[in-house]
């Protein structure tokens, strides 16, 4: 029993480890036309409408 809660807790950090700089790029992200427009390296995506690296 001790060994399944253990083994859960490590594949939860290991989770949130792996997911967390994900989160924090898309949160960095321009979301709006003309913010992307001024940002360096980014450009607007018509299709996905969402500002993405060049």
């Amino acid at each position: 029993m001790i060994s399944k809660l253990v083994r859960g807790a490590v594949l939860t950090g290991v989770l949130v480890a792996f997911s967390a700089p994900i989160v924090a790029n898309a949160a960095d992200a321009p979301m709006t036309k003309a913010d992307c427009k001024k940002a360096k390296d980014m450009k607007w995506d018509k299709t996905t409408k969402a500002c993405v690296k060049k």
